[in-house]
Order: structure tokens, then C-alpha cells, then sequence
């Protein structure tokens, strides 16, 4: 994690990152606009140092996954709008969201929830949809006409070339009821009476779902269960649970943000009983990084703490690393972060309905921009996460109403990350002085500069976060191991700090891009204020 000083460099302000990358861009370049005046003009130097030797892992797609709940709008009205809906859709799917789903490429979307999977019975969601029973819905007083289910929830992940990760009702199911899922989505045609009901359900050939998390927020939501009484639970839930030639990933509910303690207490309740007949191969924290306010209505002092507060995922997953090396020093057990994002007070949701949706600004796209460069960095550590939630709700990449649709800042940081995904993760040394802010009276200091690197063929991708709200900043970047024949820069950023796509301006925050005449293994390049950048390098 980044140190801070506002004092000038020195050696003690020598930043390592575990692997990731900084780079610059000039206003200039970037706009082909005038030459900055004096006042904007880059005040200081950043050094980064990429050590194309030393490769940390490769970057598992499944780090830039994908949630969906049935929660306010997330499902009807977000994913699902039915066959006979006016709104143009595929089977009932939207297909505005499966379109630019299809252009970001999801890796894997988590479903039904969220503390909506800890009273979801699967069954209430198959059959003829006319027959499904309606149930009283897990977040208000809004019935759940379960026309969305397992079915429906396939087809959607086939759409978008997606792997579906299915969360188990813990929480008040029962192991036979999971195990009894597991069955129907993954037998073999006519192998067993549950497949043959999948058949007449109208999917003969198997789902084949390999991601199953056992239970979700088992420490709240999902049952309130002391950490040992939970591992009682997923032991029971887990000893015994066929794949039927799938090789099942299981995740295990992990703590409320960086809760040491449950972390310890559940696995030493785990290595005292399970005796080897209980696989866990994802540990998934949750970290909301809240809110400073209204998420329309913040300064320069609520943009800096929400970035500070969205850093600490780069705590979260050193600390909680840490702790299972306690217990798993052969790192059996992965990282996977399958909820995070900010959360933001009522005020700005495009739908009363729509609970916890808040309006995406710059400052979001900075901190799913922060986020994924913290999973690069570790990419050894955190092979999966999901993004809380992909449209309608909280930290979205997409919102909708009705036939209305737009795709939000936090799209275009997903598709300008893509080629990370499946790269080898690359360390660097980043060398850069901090910003000092006061937030509600209290002196507070954030990292000027951070990012994230990884190498795929002879293409060295560089993505950088500057979170200085209206001052350029000069790098210079040197290559140990290598040195660049061709560059391209992609940067998102905007003159307002709280900038917004809507659906009368959805293009109002959007990425550029452009060459840069840049070669050789010593670069000197700038980037833009409160800029999100992606340098595409290739490689002599």
C-alpha cells in the first residue's frame, strides 16, 4: 500500500507495489488542445521503474467478474424485462445489456444474491413460469415472481459467454437442497431423475456450473452465525457433493471487510474438524468502501477520501492473505472478493423502485479503476471477484428504465482493462510524493499515483489512476528488461469531478484514445488530472 508524504522524495518514499504500472500522458497529447497555462502545468516528477523480469502471476480473468441479485431493479427491469416486453430483448433479456456485455467479455457473473441467495429455494425458479409460486421478497414489500431462475440464469451467462457462479441458501436451505441444485444443474442427460426433470424443463444437456459459494455474509444477512457454527455448517454443506465431471470451485463465506477475527476463528474451527473431507478453494471477503455523502453533491475533500477509502482493498488483501497463510501455507485457498463497490445514501436513483441504485460518476470509474489494478498487482492472491452490482444498484456498471439504458463510467474502465485479463502480472517500483487533503476537519494524505502491469505476447499494458483533481503530473518511466517500439494511450477523465453519464447525454464521460510518439526504455510523458489511463506498449 502506498506510504504518503508531501515532503520532498526521498528514499523512504519509495513505493513497491506487488506488480502494477504508472504513465503519463500530456494534456497537450491527450485533447490536442493549447498548451496548459503555468498554473496547470505538471508541478513535480514520478518515477517508475517496470521490472519486465519479474513476473508476480498471471491475472485470472475471473477478477473482473460480475454480480446480479434480486434486488430492486437489478433483475426485472435490469436483466430480465420478459419475451413480450416492448423493450427490445432476446428471450426476455435485455439486449442492450447482453450487447455491451458481449464488448467487455465477462469472465463470470454471481447470482441470486447476495443476501437474496440465504432465502432463495431453487426450485420455486424452474418449471412452466405460469406455475411458479410467488414468494414474499427478500429486500421490501415487493413480491418475487421467480420468472427469473436457474434456467433463465444459464441462458443469460450463455448470451454474454459467461460463467455462472451460483451463491447456496445457507441461510435457511438445507446441504440436501444444495446438493440436490448441484444435481440438476450438472448430471448428465437421463442420469438421474433431476436431470431428466431439467430436460422437461426444457435444458437436456447439462449446465455444467463449476462456481458454487456455500452460503453468502454467513456472518450477517446470511444466518448470523458465529464464524466456528458457520464452518459447522459448510462442512456439512460441502463433505459430500458430487460434480458429476465438473470440477466444482467452492467458495466459502468470508468476513465483513477485514475482519481478522472471523477469518481465524472459522479456520482454526476448520483445521481442528474437517479432517480433509471438506474442500474450500475461495475465501470471499466483502468490502463496501461507503460513502462521503451524496453521490452527486462532494468537493475535492469527498473525492480524495472515497478514493482513500477505496485503496483499502490493498490492505484487505495483503491482511487477509496473511491470515490464511496461518492455516494454508501452500495457498490451496484463493481470494475471491465477490462483493465490493462504493454504497452511497439515497437521493440520485433514476427509479424509487430501484433500491440502492445511486448515480455513477468519475469518481467511482477512479475506484473500479483502483480496485482491479489492487487484483493485478496481487494476481498470485485473488483469482476471482465481483463488482456489487452490474446494473441498477450501487456501484453499476449499467443503469436502465424501461426501454432507457447507459452504460455508466464504470463500463468504460472495464473495457479499457480488458487486456489485463489473462496477462502475466508484472511488479514495478513507483516512486511519487502524496496529496494532503482535510476531510471533516481531519488531515488525511492519498497517493498521487497508482497502477497496475502485465505483459501478454509483446504487448506491455500499463494501467495508471492520478487522483490529483486539477493538476497534470510528470513521469518518468524506465523498462528493466525490455524497451517499447510503439505506444498507444486510452485515458478517462473529464474537467468536472462529478461528471456522469445519463440517458440524454450518455457520452458525457467516455474514454480517448490516440498514438504517442514514445520508444525506447526511458519514457517522459504526463498524464491528465483526476484521469483514469491505459498505455499500450509494444514491445522491440
Amino acid at each position: 500500500m502506498a506510504r504518503s508524504s508531501s515532503a520532498p522524495i526521498s528514499r523512504r518514499d519509495f513505493l513497491r507495489f506487488a506488480g502494477g504500472g504508472a504513465t503519463a500522458l500530456t494534456a497537450s497529447q491527450l485533447w490536442a488542445a493549447p498548451e496548459p497555462p503555468i498554473a496547470q502545468r505538471p508541478v513535480s516528477l514520478a518515477r517508475v521503474e517496470v521490472l519486465l523480469n519479474e513476473p508476480i502471476g498471471t491475472i485470472n480473468p475471473n477478477v473482473h467478474g460480475h454480480f446480479i441479485e434480486h434486488l430492486g431493479g437489478v433483475i426485472y427491469d435490469g436483466v430480465w424485462v420478459g419475451q413480450k416486453s416492448k423493450v427490445a430483448n432476446i428471450g426476455g433479456i435485455r439486449r442492450a445489456l447482453v450487447e455491451h456485455l458481449q464488448r467487455i467479455g465477462p469472465p463470470v457473473v454471481r447470482w441470486p444474491g447476495g443476501c437474496f441467495a440465504d432465502r432463495y429455494h431453487w426450485r420455486d425458479g424452474i418449471g412452466p413460469i405460469k406455475k411458479r409460486p410467488r414468494r414474499y421478497g427478500r429486500w421490501s414489500d415487493v413480491t418475487e415472481s421467480n420468472l427469473f431462475g436457474t434456467h433463465e440464469f444459464v441462458r443469460f451467462c450463455r448470451l454474454v459467454k459467461t460463467e455462472p457462479y451460483i451463491a447456496a441458501n445457507v441461510g435457511t436451505g438445507t446441504p440436501e437442497e444444495f446438493q440436490q441444485w448441484v444435481e440438476y444443474c450438472n448430471a448428465p442427460a437421463d442420469s438421474t431423475s433431476l436431470a431428466a426433470e431439467r430436460a422437461a424443463n426444457g435444458d437436456r444437456d447439462p449446465f455444467g456450473v463449476r462456481f458454487w459459494g456455500v452460503g453468502n455474509e454467513s456472518w450477517g444477512c446470511g444466518g448470523n452465525f458465529a464464524p466456528e457454527v458457520y464452518c459447522d455448517q459448510y462442512c456439512q454443506f460441502s463433505t459430500w457433493l458430487p460434480g458429476y465431471k465438473v470440477s466444482l470451485f467452492l467458495i466459502a463465506s468470508g468476513p465483513n471487510g477485514n475482519d481478522l477475527n472471523w477469518t481465524q476463528r472459522f479456520f482454526e474451527r476448520y483445521m481442528s474438524a474437517r479432517r480433509g473431507r471438506a474442500p474450500i478453494h475461495g475465501w470471499s471477503p466483502h468490502y463496501y468502501c461507503g460513502t462521503t455523502g451524496h453521490a452527486l453533491q462532494y468537493g475535492a475533500d469527498g473525492w480524495y477520501e472515497m478514493l482513500r477509502k477505496g485503496n483499502f482493498m490493498e490492505t484487505l488483501v495483503r491482511e487477509q492473505w496473511d491470515a490464511l497463510t496461518t492455516f494454508d501455507p501452500k495457498h490451496a485457498i484463493k481470494l475471491c472478493v465477490d462483493e465490493w463497490g462504493c454504497w452511497h445514501p439515497k437521493g440520485t436513483e433514476i427509479n424509487k423502485d430501484h433500491q440502492f441504485e445511486q448515480m455513477i460518476t468519475l469518481r467511482e470509474a477512479m475506484v473500479a479503476a483502483l480496485t482491479l489494478d489492487t487484483f493485478h498487482r496481487h494476481a498470485e492472491k485473488v483469482v476471482m471477484s465481483n463488482v456489487a452490482q452490474m446494473i441498477n444498484c450501487l456501484h453499476s456498471l449499467f443503469l436502465a428504465d424501461g426501454d432507457k439504458f447507459v452504460a455508466t463510467p464504470n463500463f468504460h474502465v472495464y473495457d479499457m482493462y480488458q487486456p489485463h485479463k489473462g496477462g502475466e502480472a508484472i511488479r514495478l517500483n513507483v516512486e511519487a510524493p502524496s496529496i494532503r487533503y482535510k476531510f471533516k476537519d481531519k488531515d488525511e494524505e492519498i497517493f498521487r499515483i497508482a497502477g497496475s502491469a502485465s505483459v501478454r505476447e509483446k504487448t506491455l499494458t500499463l494501467t495508471i489512476v492520478h487522483t490529483h483533481v486539477d493538476e497534470p503530473f510528470e513521469a518518468e518511466i524506465s523498462l528493466r528488461g525490455g524497451s517499447v517500439r510503439e505506444a498507444r494511450q486510452t485515458v478517462l477523465t473529464h474537467s468536472d469531478i462529478r461528471a456522469h453519464n445519463t440517458f440524454e447525454n450518455p457520452k458525457e464521460v467516455v474514454p480517448q484514445s490516440a498514438p504517442l510518439d514514445l520508444s525506447g526504455n526511458r519514457l517522459r510523458v504526463t498524464f491528465a488530472p483526476r484521469s483514469v489511463t491505459r498505455l499500450d506498449l509494444s514491445l522491440g
